[in-house]
């Protein structure tokens, strides 16, 4: 399963609606920090014809993600973003020994424009990362990721609605990534999300969001249960739930959880998130 979430998280500043990884511009000279914790666990995936295989021997996989991730307004359109992240990877069965791998991981920074603001409802931005491994793939296993550098385009559509009597947002999102140098193959993918959330009062809110990754290569290779973060050749679709609670003028603080309901040739997965979001 690859970075599976980056849960969507409000900020007041914004008119309640601007959130990480979100279409909507930073305020000039502010900065917002989200750190985060994402679980993940697996003890079955979908194989290439989509059948539900048991990893076995009572084995399963786990990966905890610690996340920092922030932004800072450039300009009124220009916006700096940044990911730098902490994984434990562990894969554990009835038969010793067990395996576990922790480290840094793929940092990612990068910008974000904003290309259209209608009435500070509705915006359209545009955002480019550069993805820089911290770590390299020895014989150390499960693997934090694939070890190489990439580059990542998306283009992302948000904006404010009302839900009744209620304020409510959303946020879409498409991309490509491409990685450049993992080993022999040539390898792509392409991330989707669409996100909803509704405030049920001044300080709550609940955030439902569908998001999916469909990864390809040149060469194919079956999904390996032990070692799930060097999986080339995969699709995967999740949905997450999540509750924020604001606190004080300036934090949110969320919590959610998620599970997959579709995949080829990729680990079934379940878990879920505690961030919180912090502007200065």
């Amino acid at each position: 399963m690859r970075y599976l979430i980056c849960l969507l998280l409000l900020i007041g500043s914004l008119n309640g609606y601007a959130n990480p990884k979100s279409a909507w511009p930073m305020p000039k000279r502010k900065f917002m920090l989200v750190p985060g914790v994402y679980y993940y666990r697996a003890t079955s995936y979908w194989n290439p014809d989509r059948q539900v295989i048991a990893f076995g021997n009572g084995a399963r996989f786990t990966s905890v993600n610690v996340r920092l991730y922030g932004e800072y307004g450039l300009s009124d359109r220009w916006t700096l973003v940044g990911t730098l992240p902490f994984i434990t990877n562990s894969y554990v069965s009835n038969t010793p020994p067990d395996n576990r791998n922790s480290g840094l991981a793929d940092a990612e920074l990068g910008v974000r424009y904003n290309l259209l603001n209608v009435e500070n409802r509705r915006y359209l931005s545009v955002q480019g990362l550069g993805i820089a491994p911290l770590y390299q793939n020895d014989t150390k296993v499960p693997f934090l990721g694939y070890a190489s550098s990439g580059a990542e385009l998306r283009l992302l559509y948000a904006g404010s609605l009302k839900l009744g009597a209620k304020d409510a947002y959303f946020n879409t999102e498409v991309g490509y990534r491409r990685f450049f140098n993992a080993g022999d193959f040539r390898l792509s993918q392409v991330p989707l999300l669409a996100t909803f959330g509704w405030y049920v009062s001044e300080k709550n809110v609940l955030v439902g969001e569908l998001s999916g990754l469909i990864s390809y290569s040149n060469r194919f290779r079956e999904l390996n249960p032990a070692n799930l973060a060097v999986n080339t050749d995969f699709r995967f679709f999740k949905a997450s739930l999540s509750y924020g609670r604001k606190l004080g003028e300036s934090a949110w603080v969320y919590a959610g959880i998620y599970r997959d309901f579709y995949g080829r040739n990729v680990g079934i997965g379940r878990g879920f998130t505690v961030t919180s979001v912090i502007r200065f």
